[in-house]
């Protein structure tokens, strides 16, 4: 038996009004860099709350705060 699968090829196209639309275009000319800056925020409070030396006070706030990172960013950083 063979099979013959045929993909289809998605395209999405943007439309700006420069100069008025700038920002909106600026956000989203830069959403990927966004999205790293935000994964290193998030890789770097994980590092630091398993194998950064502090306090429990401080440990603590490391942990609330990686919790509250990822809710906000849920489904935004994943590959």
């Amino acid at each position: 038996m063979e099979a013959t699968y045929k993909t289809s090829t998605m395209k999405a196209t943007l439309t700006f009004n420069l100069p008025e639309d700038q920002v909106a275009y600026d956000y989203t000319l830069n959403a990927a860099r966004y999205k790293d800056a935000l994964k290193d925020i998030m890789d770097l409070m994980r590092y630091e709350y398993k194998h950064g030396e502090h306090d429990a006070d401080v440990q603590g706030k490391i942990a609330e705060l990686y919790d509250t990172f990822f809710e906000i960013t849920e489904g935004l950083l994943e590959e």
